[in-house]
């Protein structure tokens, strides 16, 4: 045990000693596996009433059990971080490398912050513990039965899922219900969109069966508009970006129609499987942008809210698909590795039924104290030259290479890996923030039609904080010139 993990169990009126942890009656809910999971490597047991602060210049090199205290984390936790009984709190600059997990209660995120694995809040099932000197005794008890469960409820905030904003849909706001019987086999969640461009309302339904079982079932149905470039920052950047500065790095499409999958969760020591197979069917038609919708600067360019779509062939593509996640905590090294294949068995006329594989890949850990090394890799590899534009996938621009034109490169083929090394400079301590850090960047990757053209490369430097940092990249074959700008990293 580390200075810093001795400092916050003395704290805590922890036990030094041997700390045992038994879930009674094994790992038959979903809860019980991860708790018991944790329990099996390294961890620390802290028990008790008043609330946990684990403060930004703390580390704990081991993963993390309270039992029945609400918890504040914003410091470095080498592990999971799981709460029994009671609320989790994330704050600015927490940096959790496995899961983050509250069991009769709730995990209350933040932006600026990173949890290398799943977030995930179990608020109707709990357990009662018993301490008998140091070992913990967890008895499994279930809240579904409490007549505060209606069979329906709005879904969200009060019936309002998180909106998104961008160049061709404008506001889209989402609301719906959830119905969910007292077993908590089905979830049905029926919403709406609101897509304040097109001034449409867009129906659609998702349903889950199985949820908490390792054998599931997620299925969607509606109208939507689509993209392939999801996954170069998240929706909550992207929209930020489109409103203040006009930087949509994103394009898009319309789709209607549904797809299903089935999946089989795997876990044991740390990590955690779970392949699926499925289908999609959809029609699919070009979108426009217009330039109607408002953003602070950027408005009127044709490189940011006025650039076009790439217009998309009008016609129905149905698909066969197979592929999985893998997700391991089980130690230093955090791996999230997502691949999928689709195999069209209908397409658009004038197109080839295609193939095509799409991995994602993130990796992280600790190297010397407080630094770290990010990976973030996407491909994706296609066996048809006449593919469906509506499966192109692009490169350029905030978010992938800045230096190359915002998604100069695009077509069916596509490689690309950013790498950041991340250096707190703890010497300095900001108010509410915490320490600044500084980031050193590389980026490579390309994309084409029918091969991959010569690889792009580019090298920066970040100064900011974790998640939020101004960088300056250029060009390594100094032929492209540079660029400053903001970099935003939430999660990896």
């Amino acid at each position: 045990m580390n200075r810093a993990v001795l400092t916050l169990a003395l704290l805590a009126g922890a036990p030094l000693g041997a700390q045992e942890l038994v879930v009674q009656g094994g790992p038959a809910h979903e809860s019980a596996a991860i708790i018991i999971d944790a329990a099996a490597r390294p961890h620390l047991v802290l028990s008790g009433t008043a609330r946990l602060d684990l403060p930004r210049d703390s580390t704990v090199s081991s993963s993390l059990i309270v039992l029945g205290r609400p918890v504040t984390v914003a410091s470095h936790v080498q592990g999971d971080v799981i709460v029994v009984g009671a609320d989790l709190y994330l704050h600015p600059g927490v940096d959790i490398s496995g899961r983050a997990v509250a069991v009769g209660g709730s995990v209350v995120r933040t932006t600026l912050g990173h949890v290398g694995g799943e977030v995930r809040s179990f608020r109707y099932e709990t357990y009662d513990v018993a301490n008998d000197a140091g070992r913990y005794a967890l008895s499994y008890r279930s809240l579904e039965s409490s007549p505060q469960v209606p069979l329906v409820d709005a879904a969200g905030l009060q019936g309002v899922l998180p909106p998104a904003y961008d160049r061709v849909d404008g506001l889209s706001l989402p609301v719906g219900l959830v119905i969910a019987p007292a077993d908590g086999f089905v979830e049905i969640q029926p919403t709406v969109t609101y897509r304040s461009r097109l001034g449409v309302l867009d129906p659609a339904v998702e349903i889950s069966l199985g949820q908490s079982s390792a054998l599931h079932v997620e299925a969607r149905a509606g109208l939507t508009t689509r993209t392939n470039d999801g996954w170069n920052r998240s929706d909550l950047v992207n929209s930020a970006l489109s409103f203040l500065r006009g930087l949509d790095s994103r394009n898009y499409f319309r789709a209607s129609g549904g797809e299903g999958r089935v999946f089989y969760r795997m876990e044991a020591q740390g990590r955690t499987f779970e392949p699926f197979v499925g289908g999609r069917y959809e029609h699919v038609r070009p979108i426009s942008a217009e330039g109607t919708v408002f953003s602070v600067l950027g408005r009127r360019s044709v490189e940011r809210m006025l650039r076009p779509n790439p217009l998309v062939e009008t016609g129905d593509i149905g698909s066969a698909l197979v592929g999985g996640e893998l997700h391991d905590t089980s130690g230093v090294v955090v791996t999230r590795l997502r691949a999928a294949v689709e195999r069209s068995f209908t397409t658009i006329a004038g197109t080839q039924n295609f193939t095509q594989a799409t991995v994602d890949l993130h990796v992280a850990f600790p190297t010397f104290g407080q630094q770290h090394l990010y990976l973030h890799g996407h491909g994706v590899a296609s066996t048809r030259d006449s593919l469906p534009m509506a499966r192109y996938a692009y490169l350029g621009g905030s978010g992938t290479l800045p230096v190359v034109e915002l998604l100069e490169l695009g077509g069916s083929q596509l490689v690309f890996l950013e790498t950041r090394y991340v250096i707190p400079l703890s010497g300095v301590m900001l108010p509410v923030v915490g320490s600044p850090v500084l980031t050193l960047l590389h980026l490579i990757g390309s994309a084409g039609v029918r091969s991959l053209p010569s690889l792009e490369q580019e090298i920066g430097l970040g100064v900011g904080l974790r998640a939020l940092r101004f960088d300056f990249v250029t060009d390594a074959g100094r032929q492209r010139g540079s660029k400053i700008g903001l970099g935003i990293s939430l999660g990896h």
